[in-house]
C-alpha cells in the first residue's frame, strides 16, 4: 500500500516532486513545460504564458509525484485559472511512458466556464467524463476539491460535498496505480469546442495551497496527520482566502 502524504508546498522536494521541463508534443496541448512556471511560496503557483518561435504557442507549469499511488482519497485546495482555452488539472495518470496501459482520474477546470468541474477517467486509453455544475465560480476563490478512487467506484467532491459517483455498473474503472499531477496548460485550437479558443496573448496563474493522499485500507482511509480535508486543511483554506 502506498504511503499517505500531505503537501503544503513550502518547497518542492526533489525526491518527492518532479517539475517538468520539456517541449511537449500532444495533439490536445499548445503548451511546452517550463520549471519556472511551477513555483512555491506559501503554496504552489502554476503559470501559463505565450511564447514565440516554437511549435506550441504557450509555456505552462506541471508537477508530479515521483512515487505511484493507488486507491485512496486525493484532496487539494485549488484556485483555478480563468480564460478561454486554459485548463487547470489535478489528476492521477499512468501510461506507456511508465510501462503500463493508460489509466487516469481527473479533476479539471476549463477556464472558459469555471462554474463547472470536469470529472474525467480513462481506462486503457478510453475517456469517460462528466461536467458538474458547482453553483459558484471556482476561479473566484480557492476551495477544497477531492476524489475517492476505490476498487469499485470513484467519487468526486467539492467543498466536502459529493458531486458525482460512478461505479463498475457504469463501465470499467481505472485500476493501475498512477502518478499524481497538477498542471496548468493552454489547449490546442483543434479542441476549442471543448476548451474554448485560447487568446494568443493570454497569461494566467492557478494556485494550489495543499495536496494530500490518504490510502484506502479496505475499510476506510488512512489519512495523514495534516490532510487537506482535515483541521489543518481548514486552516490552510482560511489562510488562502485572506
Amino acid at each position: 500500500m502506498a504511503q499517505g502524504f500531505s503537501e503544503d508546498f513550502g518547497s518542492l522536494k526533489n525526491d518527492l516532486w518532479h517539475v517538468a521541463e520539456y517541449d511537449f508534443d500532444h495533439p490536445m496541448f499548445d503548451t511546452d513545460w517550463r520549471t519556472d512556471h511551477a513555483t512555491v511560496e506559501d503554496g504552489l503557483t502554476l503559470r501559463v504564458a505565450p511564447q514565440t518561435g516554437k511549435a506550441n504557442g504557450f509555456t505552462g507549469g506541471s508537477i508530479r509525484r515521483t512515487l505511484p499511488t493507488h486507491y485512496g482519497r486525493y484532496s487539494a485546495i485549488i484556485h483555478p485559472a480563468a480564460g478561454e482555452g486554459l485548463v487547470t488539472g489535478f489528476f492521477t495518470y499512468t501510461g506507456p511512458a511508465y510501462g503500463t496501459r493508460h489509466d487516469e482520474i481527473d479533476i479539471e477546470f476549463l477556464g472558459k466556464d469555471t462554474t463547472r468541474l470536469h470529472a474525467a477517467w480513462f481506462v486503457d486509453g478510453v475517456l469517460n467524463s462528466r461536467f458538474i455544475d458547482l453553483g459558484y465560480d471556482a476561479a473566484a476563490a480557492p476551495r477544497l476539491y477531492a476524489f475517492d478512487w476505490l476498487p469499485d467506484r470513484i467519487r468526486w467532491y467539492a467543498d466536502g460535498e459529493l458531486i458525482l459517483e460512478i461505479t463498475e455498473a457504469d463501465g470499467p474503472l481505472p485500476h493501475v496505480p498512477g502518478m499524481l499531477f497538477a498542471n496548468l496548460w493552454a489547449a490546442d485550437h483543434s479542441v476549442a469546442i471543448w476548451s474554448g479558443k485560447t487568446r494568443p496573448d493570454i497569461s494566467a496563474t492557478a494556485r494550489m495551497n495543499c495536496a494530500s493522499f490518504a490510502p484506502w485500507t479496505g475499510s476506510g482511509f488512512d489519512a495523514p496527520r495534516q490532510s487537506c480535508d482535515g483541521a489543518s486543511g481548514t486552516e490552510r483554506l482560511a489562510s488562502a482566502n485572506r
